[in-house]
């Protein structure tokens, strides 16, 4: 499998084992603030861009699918050139997270990523943690930690005690314990052996974790303050060479680990007590396959459902795949089976340009408090909401008639609504498109036209000095060849969608379409 380098930080450059950094004092945190309204729940999500920007990118989310960008926590300092990995004027050495894990945990938000370098470390996970108040001001990726993550018993694949580390992720339980499991082992693409993992799941428990700072903004040098635990193996009851990409998720007292086992297929398992989870007999197996062909899964239950969030995998499967990768989600009211839709999601900024995704981690915000910080960092991004709004809006402006659209109080901004018996568009402002192209890359990637009402144009439509065709079912701009109601063949610009007349070249032959009607001759 082709697969990213799921250790974050490992894969650039060497580095050196962290050292402890705690700030000199620490401040209390201020009371909890008084609500003057509820905000609703909401999604939260961290999405590294690419692998050739692996910028980490904080998104919200209202319906599960279409993600906006409220902000970058770590900006890639070279984009395309991996040679120059850190951030420029850091206090020490710092790249992205690459592959971030995501929680919030006593009033801030973690981010999370790790590596192993057991020339000054040996032996031992070195995670790396970031934090922020406010999902704007974010200290720098650090471990914390002079000794960082010794493991019980190495992987079996270890040589003197060296492994490697791949894909950490934060998990914490409805009593506030946070974990990070990750797998250790032989990874084929840190070794140029791509197709040979041997990677074997963990966990440890963070006997502490706060910030080294109440102000990262001013001081975002300043390490965590955290300890952690020993890393004890999950020993499943299914043995497995090669399982990866394990991640937690907990409902009515009961805990859920999904992970990727073989390279492509993606298992459920539960448990009922997190201490036990070495021994096998402690584990059930909820689902053999919940989705194959998929990595980085992350799982959370939202609006009623579970939402499994993976990344495609570019090679499979093998001698029909498409290369490509980016996150996709699928649905089940039930963990065992029963999934469906499986689309890849929407992750766009304020004016609806696409940014690319890679996977990370989508949590869901039910803290009165952190609902609160992640609502007033969707609106400084531009996003609009106004609680108990819904439906069509109409204003006058300077005598322009603008229409808008709510639903539960959220603005539809940069997106396409079903309205009043129409698709329709509504842009970064919430105004509705009156004659407008647009392209919606959320529906498969096509081009779009809406009419002087608003409504999206589908047949033939005459405008900008020509004639264009729209799909009678999607709306999609045609391009290329297309055989009309009437029997015309006629051919679209493969760049505008403009209808072809009079003499043109097309796959290598000089051919003639009528001057008036397009037709073929």
């Amino acid at each position: 499998m082709v697969r990213s380098s799921h250790s974050g930080m490992l894969g650039r450059a060497s580095r050196a084992c962290m050292a402890f950094a705690v700030a000199a004092c620490m401040v209390a945190g201020p009371a909890a603030p008084a609500f003057a309204e509820e905000y609703p729940d909401i999604l939260l999500a961290s999405f590294f861009n690419s692998e050739t920007d692996q910028s980490d990118t904080l998104y919200t989310s209202v319906d599960g699918q279409n993600f906006q960008s409220i902000g970058v926590a770590y900006q890639d300092a070279t984009p395309n050139d991996s040679s120059a990995a850190w951030i420029p004027n850091t206090p020490y050495n710092v790249s992205t997270l690459h592959d971030p894990s995501i929680i919030y945990h006593d009033g801030w938000f973690y981010m999370l990523s790790g590596f192993t370098d057991h020339a000054s470390c040996p032996g031992k996970f070195i995670p790396m943690i970031g934090y922020s108040k406010d999902l704007v001001n974010w200290a720098y990726p650090n471990s914390g930690s002079a000794t960082n993550v010794g493991l019980s018993q190495n992987p079996p694949t270890s040589n003197s005690g060296n492994f490697d580390i791949v894909a950490p992720e934060f998990f914490q339980t409805s009593s506030g314990d946070v974990y990070i499991t990750f797998s250790a082992g032989y990874y084929g693409a840190n070794h140029g052996q791509p197709q040979n993992d041997q990677m074997y799941p963990y966990i440890v428990k963070l006997d502490h974790l706060a910030p080294g700072t109440q102000t990262p903004e001013s001081n975002p040098g300043a390490a965590p303050n955290v300890s952690y635990g020993t890393a004890v193996p999950i020993n499943l009851p299914e043995g497995s060479s090669n399982r990866i990409d394990g991640s937690f998720f907990e409902e009515n007292g009961t805990y859920y680990y999904i992970i990727k086992n073989n390279g492509i297929t993606n298992e459920i398992w539960s448990i009922n007590d997190m201490s036990r989870v070495s021994n096998p007999s402690a584990w059930t197996k909820v689902n053999g396959n919940a989705l194959t062909g998929f990595e980085g899964p992350s799982l959370v239950k939202f609006q009623g459902q579970y939402w499994l969030y993976t990344d495609k995998l570019a090679d499979y499967p093998a001698g029909a795949s498409d290369g490509t990768t980016g996150v996709f989600v699928q649905r089940s009211g039930s963990l065992a089976s029963g999934w469906w839709g499986n689309d890849r999601i929407s992750t766009k900024n304020l004016d609806g340009r696409d940014i690319a995704n890679r996977h990370g981690t989508v949590i869901v915000i039910t803290d009165p408090a952190a609902k609160e910080v992640v609502w007033k960092a969707r609106e400084r991004a531009g996003y609009v909401y106004e609680a108990g709004k819904n439906g069509v809006e109409v204003r006058d402006v300077n005598g322009v008639t603008e229409h808008y659209f709510w639903e539960n109080g959220v603005m539809a901004q940069s997106k396409e609504a079903f309205v009043d018996g129409a698709w329709r568009w509504y842009d970064s402002d919430g105004t509705m498109a009156f004659s407008k192209d647009a392209y919606l890359p959320s529906s498969g990637g096509k081009w779009v036209r809406y009419n002087e009402r608003g409504e999206m144009i589908k047949g033939e439509d005459y405008r900008y000095g020509g004639w264009y065709y729209f799909d009678p079912t999607t709306g999609a701009m045609a391009k290329g060849w297309r055989t009309l109601p009437d029997g015309r063949q006629v051919y679209y610009d493969q760049v505008t969608g403009q209808m072809l007349h009079g003499w043109h070249n097309v796959d290598g032959q000089n051919i003639y379409f009528d001057e008036v009607t397009g037709a073929r001759r």
